[in-house]
């Protein structure tokens, strides 16, 4: 028995031994690691392009880390502002030890810079800053993280409006154009869209991920009205008679191609201007397509401003879904007027130009004084 004992002890000994000098060579040696190396872009000085969303705008390249034996390394491609030395930085992509290159779309570049700006309390400036990228390395929490050279950049973002997933409503109107249709927006980047949508009335339509593939563009024949319906992948056109009312919530779940409608409203107009309140005062608003002129689609009011200068912004004459000061975003020559809710042309009397920017993920409320 001790002699049994004895081999077993001699035994582990030997193992631990072994496993002593297996860690030794796994050991990671700070001072024989090297960190990636970045390569210099061709070009250092971007100026981003809402036009260009879906084009490269940055081919970042660099070469592998190495941290002195094989092991599963990720690399962090780190954005930040110049001035902030990597003390807050935005993640722009993620891989593994095998990844050694990365290509940034306009859209997302600006997208990450609109939210990192918002994260140092910039927002509507969108002059152009140096920022810094990195390669930050790591292979485990308790390892040293190797960072890269550092390479500065001089970039112009653009717009203060994210650039959010989108769907297209085409057909409007006979407009089957991808670039000017309206849009539903998915600000979760879940794969549910929804927006508000002008249609006008008798116009067929469909819903369309920028492509006429089959399997990007969805239609068919639901009931008159229908709430809730499921789309066909590449079906036919919605029928015009399908759905009657001039503007709508449109909702769209890509997963299960489900087709919601709801607030379908036939008139919006603008009311309580010179005072006039009562039931049919509204005036009239008119649908405008998205231009170089304009901030998108929008409906749009000139009223004549000579005695009583608030209003709101309301359907079908009746106050159920009106717009007001307290639950939409407005700018220009508009303030709040004291003690309500109602919108207050800031300028007194004059003729004014009112635009609803309503096809967005946040609509906005534009006054101008003409």
């Amino acid at each position: 028995m001790k002699i049994f004992n004895y081999l077993f002890l001699a035994g582990a000994l030997l193992a631990t031994a072994s496993c002593e000098n297996d860690m030794e060579k796994l050991t990671y040696q700070s001072g024989e690691a090297q960190a990636a190396v970045l390569d210099t872009p061709a070009q250092t000085s971007l100026v981003l392009d809402s036009r260009n969303a879906d084009d490269v705008a940055l081919e970042l390249t660099w070469s592998k880390p190495d941290f002195g034996y094989s092991a599963i390394v990720t690399n962090n491609v780190e954005l930040d502002l110049a001035a902030n030395n990597f003390s807050s930085p935005r993640i722009i992509a993620s891989g593994s030890s095998t990844t050694t290159t990365h290509s940034v779309t306009v859209a997302d570049l600006n997208s990450t810079i609109i939210s990192l700006l918002a994260d140092n309390g910039i927002e509507e400036d969108f002059s152009a800053r140096e920022y810094q990228v990195r390669i930050a390395s790591s292979i485990s929490a308790d390892a040293e993280t190797l960072y890269s050279n550092v390479l500065t950049l001089t970039i112009t973002p653009y717009s203060m409006d994210i650039q959010y997933p989108s769907l297209d409503v085409v057909g409007i109107n006979g407009n089957w154009d991808f670039a000017s249709s309206q849009k539903i927006f998915s600000p979760k980047d879940d794969g549910i869209y929804s927006a508000m949508v002008y249609f006008g009335g008798n116009t067929e339509w469909k819903l369309a991920a920028s492509s006429w593939d089959a399997d990007k563009n969805w239609g068919g024949a639901p009931e008159a009205e229908a709430a809730s319906t499921v789309l066909t992948p590449g079906g036919l056109n919605i029928p015009a008679t399908t759905y009657t009312h001039t503007t709508y919530i449109v909702t769209f779940d890509r997963a299960t191609a489900t087709l919601q409608m709801s607030q379908g409203r036939d008139f919006w107009g603008v009311i309580g201007v010179n005072g006039k309140w009562e039931a049919n005062d509204d005036i009239e608003m008119t649908y405008e397509a998205a231009s170089d002129s304009n901030e998108g689609h929008n409906l749009t009011a000139t009223v004549e401003v000579t005695n009583g200068d608030t209003f709101k912004i309301r359907p079908d004459h009746a106050w159920d879904g009106e717009l007001n000061t307290g639950n939409i975003t407005f700018e220009g020559d508009v303030t709040t007027n004291d003690g309500d809710s109602n919108f207050k042309f800031a300028d007194g009397n004059g003729t004014y130009t009112i635009k609803w920017y309503f096809n967005k993920v946040e609509q906005k409320l534009v006054v101008t004084k003409n």
